[in-house]
């Protein structure tokens, strides 16, 4: 299924993935919103094998789970490539992908990063704080295609973020 994200400009995708900012973060809120992300992965994917990630920035992991039979170490693997594409350049792995493709480059081309650590695929978006400039963490997802990833962590924050008000 192609999405209307792929025609996004970079200035899109960044102003959308900037507005979702939390007003503080903690545990209790990570087991919060990682219980969300589940229900909504179940529902909007029945029987799809996913695995919902939240780690903060440090490597500390706040949630972790997986939905349905059939997830691999592949997935944890997926996991942590495009976590260390977060961390290391603020923007979900998704942007960074686009922002590659549009150059017509490789993650090592254009990043100087290799492939092995870091993956330019959506599925990990960065977690902000409104009082904090950098990024606290991310909430990553691995098991659909690369897009529908993306826009489901993206999904699960708007909801997330507007239900918390």
């Amino acid at each position: 299924m192609v999405h209307k994200i792929y025609s996004c400009s970079l200035d899109e995708l960044e102003h959308r993935e900037n507005s979702l900012q939390f007003e503080k973060f903690d545990s209790n809120i990570a087991w919060d919103l990682g219980v969300f992300a589940r229900n909504s992965a179940q529902s909007k994917y029945p029987g799809k094998p996913l695995v919902i990630d939240i780690t903060l920035t440090g490597g500390h992991t706040l949630f972790r789970t997986a939905l349905s039979r059939g997830t691999k170490a592949d997935n944890d693997e997926w996991i942590r490539r495009k976590q260390n594409t977060v961390f290391r350049f603020g923007h979900s792995s998704f942007y960074i992908g686009q922002k590659l493709r549009l150059k017509n480059k490789t993650i090592e081309e254009g990043l100087y990063v290799s492939s092995k650590d870091y993956a330019a695929h959506g599925g990990s978006v960065p977690l902000r704080l409104k009082s904090f400039d950098g990024i606290i963490g991310a909430l990553t997802i691995s098991g659909l295609a690369q897009e529908e990833d993306h826009l489901l962590c993206l999904e699960i924050l708007e909801s997330f973020l507007s239900e918390s008000k």
